[in-house]
């Protein structure tokens, strides 16, 4: 049963995303579906913001992607 959470990028993300040639857009939306679809997912390692949050690094592809899964509101925001 799919949890139904959906992602979020960062204006930071988004700029880079724009940037990107249109199949490392489609590889990058890939890697963002399956992170929003196993919002219990451990990152690689682990760090704490400014506004306590422990933050998910993880390296998928050619990326590291830095997220937290907001269960409240279902979305996986990715910075």
């Amino acid at each position: 049963m799919a949890l139904g959470y959906t992602y979020v990028l960062s204006e930071t993300a988004s700029e880079f995303a724009f940037r990107l040639t249109a199949n490392e857009q489609r590889r990058l939306a890939y890697a963002c579906r399956r992170l929003a679809s196993d919002p219990f997912r451990q990152g690689d390692y682990t760090l704490g913001d400014s506004a306590g949050r422990n933050i998910q690094n993880l390296l998928i592809d050619d990326w590291v992607f830095s997220y937290w899964p907001d269960h409240r509101t279902e979305k996986r925001v990715e910075n």
